[in-house]
């Protein structure tokens, strides 16, 4: 723990050490600073970037510019925390904790609803509320499969399928519905 967070502390200093050369050479290249803005360090190597000639100049602003992007992007990694996978619950007693993670139940009601006759693909998003879980899910559907048998039979089994697997309740299943065009180009209806 200790030497982790020491590595994530010299790495944001040796960012923006890296992310302030560049930003300084990018100043004296342009000619907005002069070559002693940093008080005698690095000055000779400043004075060569204030007199290179204009291609070399311009590809010296280039360097910096990439250099800075990337610091900025390096740092923004190293400071802002990694999304963490959202845990559910199942049970908690003497013998331990059991839980699940929501992509894992995302993919249990993505399975689920692939099949039913006619849903093609489905992307489900799972997100857990005091009243039980919120499943919405994005079906892609045959055309000419009829949505009035689909809907029905698509909320019941996500939601009967995610409570006998992980005994959490389903408050809510919402599903949105978009037709996926087949190859034949043509739509029977029965």
């Amino acid at each position: 723990m200790m030497i982790s967070l020491f590595n994530r502390i010299l790495a944001i200093l040796v960012t923006l050490a890296v992310l302030i050369g560049a930003v300084v050479t990018i100043g004296v290249a342009i000619q907005a600073w002069p070559t002693d803005i940093l008080q005698g360090w690095f000055e000779p190597q400043l004075q060569m970037v204030s007199d290179a000639p204009g291609t070399t100049r311009v590809a010296i602003i280039a360097m910096a510019v990439i250099a800075a992007v990337g610091m900025i992007s390096l740092l923004l990694a190293e400071i802002l925390p990694l999304r963490e996978s959202v845990v559910h619950t199942l049970s908690v007693t003497e013998k331990g904790i059991a839980t699940i993670e929501n992509d894992s139940l995302c993919l249990l009601a993505e399975r689920t609803g692939e099949t039913i006759h006619g849903v093609r693909d489905v992307r489900c998003y799972v997100r857990e509320r005091q009243d039980g879980l919120r499943v919405h899910c994005n079906a892609h559907v045959a055309l000419g499969a009829n949505l009035l048998e689909i809907n029905p039979e698509m909320k019941t089994k996500v939601r009967e399928t995610i409570q006998q697997l992980t005994g959490m309740p389903v408050a809510r299943v919402d599903v949105k519905y978009k037709y996926h065009p087949d190859k034949r180009g043509h739509v029977s209806v029965r």
